[in-house]
């Protein structure tokens, strides 16, 4: 049936009907990197009086054209931020489509006495369907990871434990190039080193095409990729404070219709600082008091190598394989001072505390694409399979003060897990602007978790096995999908709709063997329209899902360390949420301005709960508390104020609110969230910049209790030298030391409070070589950006 529908649309596309003459083409290309420039505004004006008639954008090959263009003269500005708008005049337009060739935009420069700056393109660019981060321009962050990078963008919070939020949601999916990964959408985040990327690709309401898992969205992550012939390279390396340092390489060999590529990263970052805790319940009758504080670290490490090639088989045919294999591993430390009180007698202990998580993991992957003779008429597909084994462990020691070791506990969590994903996508120009896409998807993993348990005996000074509490759960998840979805535009209003549905099976093997299977369907809407030149507006929706973790369907009780147990929920259900968002974008060469209302609805908001065990032991369970609300302005503002100082501010304004029952009993809690970012960059000479960045989250609230406001100031310096084959860059974060985060648990029978402030400052020196003059790419194909949605 699907293949009738296609030739159908075949035939259709292709008929004497679809063709109507009268129109205006072209390409648009970067002049210095010989790259196509998507996203490039053409607009189309009358040269009689210069009326404004109509416009369109480039795609991702930087193609355009305007059609339905009545007999007459007409002149064309074609303008993208950072280079220097071009103006077409004289164009006479007949029965017949006029062709412009390609149109080479020069970088945008300005030269005062020696200070040269190029190619100003805004920290955060804000799209049709995404905001789009210049890793390049947050040279704040150029040695961390994409966490630092994306503190900086203010719908993102990042909470005591390093955990990424997206507008207050935590249900996100992470790709790298448009691809999957074995390791969870955190781990990611904070082993991926900002020096690997090229671009971070939010993406708060994606289309169909995209897989719609994370109720928060899609953040992307676009590595670097080469442009030019021959052998080249990036090599990179930093040092800093507390023995931080890592280093990556990406070596590159290019010839005519092949490309090689291999490169290695390693990563050891160390975060070390003062943690503080207040705990109060009650216990038969009476209240307890656990307080502590002392040091606490955190390490962060990754060994890695990564290779592959591409090979343009033939003038329509491509195909490219990447490898990608090492080990990450975190780990945390502290030595904590802790005195109880129970009914007014007190005791001092002394808490020593170990706990890591590693994994060796495996990437492959693998892209074809057909082009046929249409223009823009193509088949797409993709494979991608990963593996990873699995090794926790927690280490808890208490040592009474004056009584030497009195008690511990080590605990264990290992065991592999897979993924495999099977993708076919398939796009037909229609008619004069339209587009269909389709395609068929299937996704399986597996994964096994053994749990162990040993208890130190302090008579035989040794750790022995509590047998009572060793599991072992088998995972298997299995999803068949498929969608559709046009797209088009008629004058200056663009619009695409699509349906995705879903199949989803589920089996969890433990003690009792659990199976789940449901239906889903999810549909996206976005429509825009080009108000004046250079001006936009924008709607979108779109449904999206957040399945339970398996873990979260155990059970019984799991003990994570000496201090606390997580027991899994079998009745939990689905997150699901529909998400509405308006838009209004302005650029031109020296500003960017963009304003984006949003509006989320989440049903069986899923809650890691919290409440007293036994003997002080904190029990994390896993419920569907109710549904949450969120209502927001976000904000960005960027502007060169001359040309050798850019300034941008960004802000996001929401109100937040969770309904629902806990603990069986109905609740409300709502506030106002807002967080700031401003960044002033200032060019220092031909080839030396200093940027300023500040960060400031607002308290927030939680179904349990609320986060307290953090914020914080980072500084960086960069210079080039030796034609800029190599920058060097002086960064330190946290300038002031008030970066700490603050959480607090106030709920029935419980108080918790938990504070985490970091050793700062955190000073870091890095190098980067570029050998043979490296370049990236601009808008390659296959590369995990799509371009975006063309409407």
């Amino acid at each position: 049936m699907v293949l009738m529908l296609l030739l159908a649309i075949d035939m259709w596309g292709n008929s004497p009907a679809a063709i109507i003459s009268g129109g205006i083409k072209g390409v648009v290309k970067s002049k210095e990197e010989k790259a196509a420039l998507e996203y490039t505004t053409i607009s189309l004006y009358n040269e009689t009086d210069s009326t404004l008639l109509t416009g369109t954008i480039s795609d991702v090959n930087g193609s355009f054209e305007l059609k339905k263009v009545k007999k007459g003269s007409y002149y064309v500005v074609i303008d993208f931020i950072g280079f220097e708008a071009q103006t077409i005049s004289n164009i006479k337009v007949e029965n017949q489509e006029v062709n412009l060739g390609t149109v080479w935009l020069n970088s945008a420069s300005a030269n005062l006495e020696e200070v040269t700056v190029v190619s100003k393109q805004p920290r955060v660019d804000y799209k049709i369907d995404k905001k789009v981060i210049a890793v390049s321009k947050e040279f704040t962050s150029a040695s961390m990871s994409a966490v630092e990078v994306l503190e900086n963008v203010p719908s993102i919070r990042v909470d005591i434990e390093g955990n990424v939020s997206l507008r207050g949601n935590q249900g996100f999916t992470v790709l790298i190039d448009g691809k999957p990964s074995i390791l969870d959408a955190n781990d990611v985040l904070r082993q991926m080193p900002a020096s690997n990327i090229q671009n971070i690709e939010i993406i708060t309401n994606p289309s169909v095409k995209y897989n719609p898992d994370g109720t928060a969205g899609i953040i992307n992550l676009i590595t670097k990729k080469n442009a030019l012939q021959g052998f080249n390279g990036l090599v990179n390396v930093n040092y800093g404070r507390f023995n931080q340092m890592g280093g990556d390489f990406l070596l590159n060999y290019k010839e005519n219709k092949v490309n090689y590529f291999v490169g290695g990263q390693y990563v050891e970052k160390i975060f070390p600082g003062v943690m503080t805790s207040d705990r109060r319940y009650e216990e038969s009758g009476s209240v307890v008091n656990i307080s502590s504080d002392g040091e606490m670290e955190r390490r962060r490490t990754k060994q890695s190598v990564n290779t592959g090639f591409s090979w343009d088989a033939s003038p329509k045919d491509s195909w490219s394989i990447e490898l990608e294999g090492g080990k990450f591993a975190f780990n945390a430390q502290s030595t904590l001072d802790y005195y109880t009180e129970r009914e007014g007698d007190g005791a001092n202990d002394l808490a020593t505390n170990e706990s890591g998580r590693s994994a060796n993991f495996f990437n492959a992957s693998t892209v074809y694409q057909h082009l046929f003779d249409q223009q823009k008429h193509e088949l797409i597909f993709q494979a991608n399979y990963g593996l990873r084994d699995g090794d926790e462990y927690a280490q808890n020691l208490l040592e009474n003060v004056g009584s030497g070791l009195t008690t511990g506990s080590y605990s264990t969590e290992k065991g592999p897990s897979y993924n495999l994903d099977l993708k076919l996508d398939y796009t037909k120009p229609i008619g004069i602007k339209g587009f269909i896409e389709a395609g068929v998807q299937y996704r399986e993993d597996e994964s096994v978790d053994e749990t162990a348990l040993y208890d130190y005996d302090a008579q035989n000074d040794d750790f022995t096995l509590l047998t009572e509490f060793n599991n072992r759960v088998d995972y298997q998840n299995v999803i068949y999908s498929t969608y559709a979805l046009y797209k088009g535009a008629y004058g200056l209003f663009g619009y695409q709709a699509g349906l995705r549905g879903e199949y989803f099976e589920r089996e969890i093997k433990g003690t009792e063997t659990f199976n789940l299977s449901n239906f889903d369907y999810f549909p996206t809407l976005h429509l825009s329209y080009q108000l004046f030149e250079k001006q936009q507006l924008m709607l979108s929706y779109s449904k999206r899902i957040d399945r339970p973790r398996g873990y979260m369907f155990e059970p019984f009780v799991t003990r994570m360390d000496m201090f606390n147990v997580r027991k899994g929920n079998p009745d939990l259900e689905n997150e699901y949420i529909d998400a509405f968002e308006a838009g209004y974008v302005y650029k031109n060469n020296k500003s960017q301005f963009s304003l984006e209302s949003y509006y989320r609805i989440k049903h069986n908001k899923i809650e890691r709960v919290r409440s007293v065990y036994t003997d002080g032991d904190i029990l994390m369970s896993f419920e569907n508390v109710g549904t949450d609300y969120a209502l927001g302005v976000e904000s960005m503002f960027s502007h060169s104020l001359t040309p050798w100082w850019e300034f941008s501010l960004t802000g996001d304004l929401f109100s937040y609110r969770i309904e629902g029952v806990k603990n069986n009993q109905s609740f409300e809690t709502n506030s106002l969230n807002w967080t700031g970012r401003t960044s002033q960059t200032w060019y220092l000479g031909k080839t030396t910049k200093l940027q300023i960045d500040y960060r400031y989250d607002s308290p927030t609230v939680t179904s349990q209790g609320r986060t307290l406001s953090s914020w914080s100031i980072n500084g960086a310096l960069k210079s080039d030298f030796f034609n800029r084959k190599l920058s060097a860059t002086l960064q330190v974060r946290d300038i002031f030391a008030s970066g700490r985060h603050v959480s607090i648990i106030d709920d029935a029978g419980l108080y918790h409070y938990q504070e985490f402030s970091p050793n700062a400052p955190f000073v870091n020196f890095s190098l980067s070589y570029r050998i043979n003059n490296y370049k990236q790419k601009r808008g390659a194909k296959n590369e995990g950006n799509d371009g975006g949605e063309e409407l």
